[in-house]
């Protein structure tokens, strides 16, 4: 199931930090929109705030997750990265 979140984050790459908002979430992916191109390959780290009424949970829970980027696109006025979340990991609220 994909939720269409529009969450502020931070991807890093190495010492390469890009600021992108989630379009869309799910368990094993997120898209996201960024003013730049992303190589595809590309492994990434990012934090997520999930609200808690989606999760199911009393409050808001912040997620670190790692990934890759699997496709990048222009749209018409900036990129779509997609990638996948291969680990993550809940950080004590």
């Amino acid at each position: 199931m994909r939720f269409p979140l529009s969450l502020h984050v931070v991807l890093s790459s190495g010492s390469e930090e890009i600021a992108a908002v989630t379009r869309n979430v799910s368990a094993s992916g997120v898209v996201f929109e960024l003013d730049s191109p992303v190589s595809s390959g590309l492994e990434i780290h990012f934090s997520m705030r999930m609200p808690g009424a989606i999760l199911g949970t009393p409050h808001d829970v912040l997620v670190h997750c790692q990934g890759r980027v699997v496709r990048c696109s222009k749209n018409q006025s900036n990129y779509r990265a997609a990638a996948t979340i291969d680990d993550y990991q809940f950080a004590e609220q």
